[in-house]
């Protein structure tokens, strides 16, 4: 069933009941005092007394029911409560916190980044298949070190020259850079924010997260590791840019499907490709790099998806009927 239907069943079933209620406070006006309800603006204590002299508690609820139809008939001089409107709270909310007014809700979003990514962070590091991906990264890693594929690329460069050129050197160098993809990431965010494109918005929120969560990883893997990279830097596997690539490759995937994912994640497999031929990383650094960025990528984006009482929202699609809709899934 489409929860926006629900919604406006529900708002229907409350205008309903507002008018019975209206039509039971007229009939008990009239009865009590023969005069209709907008008649009894006029002498509100006489409703209150009215009221108070009552034989049964259903007239004193109908009664009072009657002096607010009876008021609200007539300007009331009692005004809402001034102040901003709170937003939802990040975890309820699609969309930006205060639609049309960008920096208030960048405000709004700078305040709750630390606990937006740390739930992030969270929801990646407790779940069972991203923590095999994490260790399967480190297998996979140290097999390549260990079958001595790094000592044979090691071997070709010395034989032979890096094969790109410095332009395309530094379109890898740069296309791969972390620093890129988070202002690519914020262009995308205030783009949304100026729109009111809540696709989008959200998008890049999830995005931003994934960056950070990848990149916060890749520094500490790469403090515990401290291996050296070909050309005598510190602190080689994993490599950051291709993480970060393949992060950003993986989200955009999942948000908009294989015409956009397909040809990041080839620039993505080309950035690897270039820091191997640069010299700046060995081929287990850039593996390992990929399949961290994959796994952190695909959860925090999975993160931020759709959920109703915990359940992910999914498309349904069967196709042996011809039915299309959506799924709740829960996994244990």
């Amino acid at each position: 069933m489409n929860p926006r239907s629900d919604q406006l069943s529900i708002v229907f079933g409350f205008v309903l009941l507002a008018l019975s209620l209206t039509a039971q406070a007229d009939q008990t006006a009239k009865a009590a005092g023969d005069q209709p309800a907008s008649d009894s603006v006029a002498s509100v204590s006489d409703v209150l007394a009215k009221t108070a002299s009552s034989e049964s508690p259903a007239t004193k609820k109908t009664s009072w029911l009657t002096l607010v139809k009876a008021s609200s008939e007539t300007p009331s001089k009692v005004k809402p409560p001034m102040g901003k409107s709170l937003p939802l709270p990040w975890e309820k909310r699609r969309g930006p916190a205060y639609p049309g007014d960008i920096w208030r809700s960048f405000g709004r979003d700078a305040k709750e980044l630390p606990l937006t990514i740390w739930d992030d962070t969270k929801a990646t590091f407790t779940d069972k298949w991203a923590l095999v991906g994490f260790a399967a990264s480190v297998a996979v890693g140290a097999a390549i070190d260990g079958a001595n594929w790094n000592g044979c690329a090691a071997d070709h460069y010395r034989k032979n020259r890096s094969q790109l050129n410095t332009f395309w050197d530094n379109v890898g160098d740069v296309g791969g850079n972390p620093g890129l993809h988070f202002a690519l990431a914020g262009a995308m965010y205030f783009n949304s924010l100026y729109k009111n494109d809540v696709k989008n918005y959200e998008v890049s929120k999830a995005l931003i997260n994934a960056l950070a969560v990848n990149g916060l990883t890749t520094l500490a893997l790469k403090g515990i590791a401290n291996s050296e990279s070909p050309n005598g830097d510190d602190f080689g596997w994993p490599s950051g840019h291709t993480s970060s690539t393949f992060c950003f490759a993986t989200v955009m995937n999942k948000a908009y499907g294989p015409w956009v994912g397909v040809p990041l994640f080839a620039f993505a497999s080309y950035v690897g490709y270039e820091r191997i031929d640069a010299r700046n990383h060995d081929l287990n650094d850039v593996v390992s790099g990929a399949i961290i960025g994959i796994v952190i990528g695909h959860m925090v984006y999975q993160n931020h998806e759709p959920k109703i009482a915990g359940m992910d929202l999914l498309p349904y699609v069967d196709p042996e009927r011809g039915a299309v809709g959506i799924a709740l899934a829960k996994s244990w």
